[in-house]
């Protein structure tokens, strides 16, 4: 073994003693690296329970530490190390804090107690920690990892007993499956990264796939992430947690997803209130026991959802008020398909566009609660709300579509009661039926059975009237003519008194003909008809299977030129007559309704 030096014979000393070596006002500060690893091995006496506790030492060559198997508590403060391995390594605490380190390899370490790797801690290389397991937590708040051209941090799956705390931490690195990467870790507490800052120009800024955290993650409060590809700029696929925060977060992705959560779980709510996002926000096949909260968020899809919560389950309310969700494209801005919502769908002041495409997507969806969207803004696109069901429709037709070419599909939508609030009148809700991009006859029905049960008869009329209205449109050749003959005699079935009016017509229009060519009718002695026999010959003309029995008492005289008009009048009233009998008889069997 080699002579120590003074300064190493300090070192051993302290640690014996169970003291600090300070030598950040010293002017030699160099130790070997070699002499660090002998004393946790004991082999310069038993070290104090406090452990080996250095301060301000800049080491000579890497500290390998693969393999150790010691009892003695590591504390390195504000040194300086080309490399630290603890491959395998079993130890009761690491203490790094304010250390600048090459790089630091703990695959498969055992810590008993806690990592520390916080107060200015500074990494120009990268972190792992696969596999590691950890009692206490592994802290890096504060700390800046500078991954170069690969990872700065690597955990999967790490197993800690404690939290992983990455508040005020920076991360920088171009590995493409990550900067930091966090893939099937499990931490028992929670996972707390306030005001994070992470970069990758090649993939996502946090990747952490499968992470299972028993409390919150709480990834709030300025967050910065910068990614790029398919994998997202964060991303949580398959992740379980007791609740998630990424409120105010700004997060960058020009090439993929913002947030990359599908078949997330989470044991609470769901926060990403006012997050600020580039690429859109994926949480499809997810399960929320608590609600989904983006209030006030501002997220640009970029030709993907701004929201996609395709088979989403929430346990709570949807809440996106005050939000601008906007994207381009195929894609739905806000895409809630097949999605279940145990409580209410709020877009209280909500903006959400897809100009030329669609807005929000809610069809084969489930909202037991209310779905509230009396003051959303449809700023380009439209609504697809088809099959969908809800408990109760608060919305405002007028004002939704903000842009003429604005359109609703409503087909096979469901809901309670009298949709809108009390300010809604029919006349603006034929209006928002009438923006059905092609016919379909549920929502009329739908409308027409919420105004009947409200008692509403004279409104669900019109809105059955305004269902053949729209389905004209969609007729062509003689079906297109038999409708409209039916719309203009019948109202369609729901005025069938209008074909009453026609019959009485056409008999007026009779007795007075007939009245007034008086001589065009004879007694059988030869006289002139009385004028009571006159209304009755026009009678028996203009209403079917009814005889007075004028005709025995008064004849047409056809040999004058008054007889032969009034014979064939008579014939066309026949005809009228028996057309507009027919239609009284459909329209009040509702025969015509039922066609």
């Amino acid at each position: 073994m080699a002579a120590l030096t003074d300064l190493e014979r300090r070192l051993v000393e302290t640690a014996v003693a169970g003291q600090t070596l300070d030598l950040r006002a010293a002017s030699e500060r160099e130790l070997r690296a070699g002499l660090v690893r002998d004393v946790l091995l004991g082999e310069h006496g038993p070290v104090d329970a406090r452990g080996l506790q250095v301060r301000g030492a800049a080491l000579v060559g890497p500290l390998d530490l693969d393999g150790l198997q010691t009892r003695v508590r590591l504390r390195l403060r504000e040194c300086t190390l080309p490399g630290l391995v603890l491959r395998g390594a079993t130890l009761p605490l690491l203490d790094l804090g304010g250390c600048t380190v090459g790089g630091l390899l703990a695959d498969d370490a055992a810590v008993d107690g806690s990592v520390l790797l916080w107060r200015g801690f500074r990494c120009q290389g990268l972190v792992s920690f696969v596999g590691a397991r950890i009692g206490g937590k592994l802290d890096l708040s504060g700390a800046v990892l500078a991954g170069g051209s690969g990872a700065a941090m690597v955990a999967d799956r790490i197993t800690l007993g404690g939290d992983l705390l990455l508040d005020d931490a920076v991360g920088t690195g171009a590995a493409a499956a990550g900067t930091v990467q966090l893939t099937g870790a499990r931490i028992a507490g929670r996972l707390s990264g306030r005001r994070l800052r992470l970069t990758n120009p090649t993939g996502p800024g946090l990747a952490a796939a499968s992470l299972h955290v028993t409390d919150m993650v709480d990834l709030s409060r300025g967050i910065e992430v910068r990614g790029c590809g398919p994998d997202g700029a964060v991303r949580l696929v398959g992740a379980r947690v007791g609740s998630l925060s990424l409120g105010r977060a700004r997060l960058e992705n020009p090439d993929g997803w913002a947030v990359s959560a599908h078949y997330l779980e989470v044991g609470g709510t769901l926060y990403l209130d006012h997050v600020t996002a580039t690429g859109g926000i994926r949480v499809s096949g997810g399960r929320l026991l608590g609600g989904l909260s983006l209030e006030g968020a501002a997220v640009d899809g970029g030709g993907r959802p701004a929201l996609d919560a395709t088979r989403l389950e929430v346990g709570q309310a949807v809440r996106l008020g005050g939000a601008t969700l906007r994207t381009s494209g195929d894609a739905a801005a806000v895409d809630l398909r097949s999605a279940r919502i145990a409580g209410d769908l709020e877009l209280r002041h909500t903006t959400v566009a897809n100009p030329g495409g669609i807005a929000l997507r809610l069809n084969t969806a489930t909202v037991e609660g209310r779905a509230i969207l009396s003051t959303l803004a449809v700023d380009g696109g439209g609504l697809d709300l088809r099959d969908s069901a809800v408990g109760a429709l608060y919305d405002d037709p007028a004002g939704m579509l903000r842009r003429d070419d604005g359109f609703v599909q409503l087909s096979g939508l469901t809901y309670r009661g009298v949709p809108g609030h009390p300010g809604v009148s029919v006349r603006d809700r034929l209006a928002w039926l009438d923006r059905m991009p092609s016919y379909a006859a549920q929502p009329y029905r739908q409308l027409a059975a919420a105004y009947q049960g409200a008692g509403h008869e004279d409104e669900a009329r019109r809105v059955l009237v305004a269902q053949q209205q729209h389905l004209h449109r969609s007729l062509a050749g003689w079906t297109r003519l038999r409708h409209r003959l039916f719309g203009l005699t019948l109202q369609y079935g729901y005025q069938p008194a209008r074909a009453v009016a026609l019959l009485a017509a056409v008999l007026a229009l009779a007795v007075g003909l007939f009245l007034g060519l008086s001589a065009g009718t004879r007694t059988p002695p030869g006289g002139e008809c009385p004028a009571v026999d006159r209304i009755g010959l026009a009678v028996d003309s203009a209403i079917p299977l009814v005889s007075t029995g004028a005709a025995d008492r008064c004849q047409l005289a056809t040999g004058t030129a008054s007889g032969q008009a009034l014979a064939a009048a008579g014939w066309l009233f026949t005809l009228l007559g028996w057309a507009t009998a027919t239609l009284v008889v459909a329209g009040y069997s509702g025969w015509v309704r039922r066609r």
